[in-house]
């Protein structure tokens, strides 16, 4: 875990590296006073509707029914908070109006516990009035935490809802087109995706009979992987699988494309991992250097598994080298 310029990097079991834009004094604030009214909402109709049936009982069971009731406004005040939290994926209502989650170490969102914890300390860090021990401690603290998220080991983070762009879901992307073109869109492991890309692009140098057996044999475990191309000769077969790559954005090379060689090679890789690479290029420079190197070997397994040829070693010089041929092309 590390955090740069605002920004909390969490790296889970499996090597991806989760990034969150921690929220500040300013969002949170607006995330508590509206779960504060809310809140005092509760409390004032829960107060009114004790005094109401407080009056027309007996004054002992009255007596007994304000003691209720306080505890009762105490327990719904901490409930508020755990409950929307645990059960609402960490957020509140007020959270989630202001695009806020709290999350845990492991960029999940807050467990019970946890959660439990930090809420039954809102009361210190409200100390003495409005929060405001809770706001020096944000302050003071590198990952913006008051002191119910140290204790808890929670950060609360922004999570914006995604916005749609209404005219560019009108258009029909390549992957769309494809289907509507009777092309299926095929999902395959990377080492396949190798095996097809290149046979293609040299099934035309190959003799009859070595092109129908090397095509059955990469084509024999492909056909229960992708059930939607039903094709009975494994070259066409293989064609139509190419297709579909090349319509989802991995295109089988050119014949005189030179996989071995970075800057040729990487044309062929498919859209999601150029994007990975030109986002680490354009970001790198900005990452420590621990965090930097995981990031690199997380997205560097998925270029080397589209581009097994590239004999670099280094997982930066890699990225470097392949962001260098996307820009050149």
């Amino acid at each position: 875990m590390a955090v740069s310029l605002g920004r909390l990097e969490v790296e889970t079991a499996d090597h991806v590296v989760l990034r969150y834009d921690l929220a500040g004094v300013g969002t949170r604030g607006s995330a508590a006073l509206v779960d504060g009214l809310l809140s005092l909402l509760m409390v004032i109709g829960l107060t009114i509707g004790a005094a109401i049936i407080g009056s027309k009982l007996p004054v002992a069971l009255a007596t007994q029914l304000a003691g209720v009731t306080i505890f009762a406004i105490l327990t719904s005040w901490v409930a508020y908070f755990v409950l929307l939290e645990w059960l609402w994926n960490g957020q509140t209502i007020g959270k989630r109006r202001s695009g806020l989650r709290v999350i845990g170490t492991d960029g999940e969102p807050a467990r019970f516990v946890a959660v439990l914890i930090r809420n039954l300390l809102r009361l210190v860090d409200f100390l003495p009035a409005y929060y405001a021990l809770g706001v020096v401690v944000i302050f003071l603290s590198p990952r913006s935490q008051r002191l119910g998220d140290l204790a808890a080991g929670t950060y609360v983070v922004r999570a914006p809802k995604p916005q749609l762009d209404w005219l560019s879901l009108r258009t029909l992307g390549p992957a769309a087109a494809a289907v509507a073109a009777g092309t299926a869109s095929v999902r395959i492991s990377g080492e396949s995706q190798r095996l097809v890309r290149e046979f293609v692009a040299r099934e035309a140098t190959l003799a009859p009979a070595d092109r129908e057996r090397l095509a059955a044999a990469i084509a024999r475990p492909l056909r229960d992987a992708v059930p939607e191309i039903s094709v009975a000769g494994n070259v066409e077969f293989l064609k139509g699988v190419a297709a579909s790559l090349r319509a989802a954005g991995n295109a089988p090379p050119p014949a005189h494309v030179r996989l071995d060689e970075p800057t040729s090679a990487a044309r062929t890789l498919s859209a999601p991992a150029q994007q990975l690479v030109r986002t680490f290029a354009a970001r790198e420079a900005i990452l420590e250097p621990t965090v930097r190197a995981r990031v690199a070997a997380s997205i560097s397994a998925t270029v080397r598994a589209e581009l097994p040829a590239l004999a670099i070693s280094d997982d930066v010089e890699l990225l470097r080298a392949v962001a260098k041929g996307l820009d050149a092309g």
